[in-house]
């Protein structure tokens, strides 16, 4: 998929959760269906977070040459990107610190960082083009991915947590 593609894909899904934004109450927006499980804040916390901190900062080091060359995309990564979405599982990461993401106090705490990322994506397509698809950052499931890839991949991240929203929505009705 070309990158201006993956831009008018990501601005499309974007959009859901940013409409979205306007029907919750902030106690809606940060309660919990159960101890082990985000609330919907927590889940776009975990969406820009992912994004700017990991995604973007990847791209920025495939950027600055900073990243590596020779290495490759894993048998996951190739099955993952290859299709242009993650499988329709949910995936559980150890609960902790490091992986969970914070419960935001409201709305209007998210929606700001999610328009700045958005805004971000948006200024990085016309970039991409020009860095090197030979230097990549690894991905902790995927393995080497260039800057192209991790594109696609904050887009891939949001389809693939639209079904948990849904989730989410579906027990604040």
């Amino acid at each position: 998929m070309r990158t201006n593609e993956v831009l008018k894909n990501f601005e499309e899904v974007t959009g859901i959760y940013v409409k979205a934004l306007d029907g919750y109450s902030d106690q809606q927006f940060t309660r919990q269906p159960a101890a082990d499980e985000w609330s919907l804040g927590q889940m776009y916390n975990h969406l820009i977070d992912s994004a700017f901190f990991m995604q973007i900062k990847s791209i920025e080091q495939c950027a600055s040459g900073q990243a590596v060359v020779g290495e490759s995309k894993n048998e996951n990564g190739e099955k993952i990107l290859g299709a242009g979405k993650f499988p329709p599982i949910a995936i559980k990461v150890p609960d902790s610190p490091e992986y969970t993401p914070a419960n935001p106090e409201s709305v209007e705490e998210v929606k700001p960082r999610l328009l700045q990322l958005i805004n971000q994506v948006r200024q990085l397509e016309p970039t991409l083009a020009a860095i090197s698809p030979d230097q990549k950052m690894p991905h902790p499931a995927l393995g080497y991915l260039n800057a192209t890839e991790w594109y696609q991949l904050i887009y891939m991240h949001f389809v693939h947590h639209l079904r948990q929203k849904q989730k989410l929505d579906a027990l604040l009705s």
